[in-house]
């Protein structure tokens, strides 16, 4: 399992080999989704160093949408990075899980073409994690059981539609 900087090092990395620009908004729903295959496909959460949020604009992933907020609607041109103990030494996290890195890229294929405005109406649909949980003001954790729940019905209904394709 990675930690949500390995996870979102991840996705950057792909957004850099694909030379498709990934903003901080669509990282986070890259994030949400990610952890609901992983949750639903491997049975386990692909990081549990922090919870999905449901705020405003969707689900968030509190750090990381800190973390990159200062490049605001622009593309992310840095990885995350993170300090020793000592805030001597920085390095960035790699995602090392082969699972994990199946599950990223699993993510980025399906959605990396997807206009970020889309990804925010996609999660705000009626019976999504978020629509369930949001409280306007407030911004309340999405348990990730009612993500799995979620994820579990669209991974059967993906597996349907890829057998009748």
């Amino acid at each position: 399992m990675g930690t949500t900087e390995s996870v979102a090092n991840e996705f950057i990395k792909l957004s850099e080999q694909t030379n498709i620009d990934l903003t901080n908004m669509k990282l986070v729903k890259l994030m949400y989704i990610a952890q609901g295959l992983s949750l639903s496909l491997l049975d386990r959460p692909i990081f549990k160093n922090d919870n999905i949020e449901a705020w405003k604009y969707g689900p968030v992933v509190p750090s990381i949408y800190h973390e990159f907020k200062h490049f605001k609607s622009n593309p992310i041109t840095s990885k995350s990075v993170t300090l020793d103990k000592n805030w001597q030494t920085s390095s960035e996290p790699n995602l090392i899980d082969e699972e994990d890195q199946k599950i990223v890229k699993l993510t980025w294929q399906l959605y990396r073409d997807i206009p970020v405005n889309d990804l925010v109406d996609l999660t705000h649909k009626t019976g999504t994690p978020w629509s369930l949980c949001y409280a306007p003001g407030e911004n309340k954790v999405i348990k990730n059981d009612l993500i799995k729940r979620y994820y579990d019905k669209f991974v059967v209904n993906l597996e349907k539609h890829l057998k009748s394709a």
